[in-house]
């Protein structure tokens, strides 16, 4: 077992430095240290996959270099299977209206928002 290991994320090439129990983690995740090296993403980048957003997203939101080389697809796919959702929730209206609260005023009001809104 190694003591230490430095990685490059795929995606962005951030190079990051692992050892100790943290190490033991990330071998955990991603099964062995042979898929850790090769599937390996930072950080950044896991979170905007669990946002929903795509890898070419993710490198222009990022401000990868066009010097960084993209991966192969075989490895996206297998990147965006094990840390991608389904895509980006978008709220609806009443989502953002669920803990809204009025006074009642008149009727029609009261009837616009119960038929409309709610």
């Amino acid at each position: 077992m190694r003591k230490s290991l430095k990685l490059k994320c795929v995606v962005t090439s951030k190079e990051s430095l692992f050892s100790g129990d943290y190490l033991k983690k990330k071998i955990e995740e991603y099964g062995n240290i042979e898929t850790l090296e090769k599937l390996y993403v930072s950080r950044d980048v896991k979170t905007l996959l669990r946002r929903g957003y795509g890898i070419n997203e993710i490198r222009n939101i990022l401000n990868v270099s066009e010097d960084v080389n993209l991966p192969e697809k075989e490895i996206i796919d297998d990147i965006e299977s094990k840390f991608k959702v389904s895509g980006l929730k978008l709220p609806t209206l009443n989502d953002n209206l669920s803990g809204f609260t009025y006074n009642k005023s008149d009727k029609d009001v009261e009837n616009f928002i119960n038929n409309h809104i709610i």
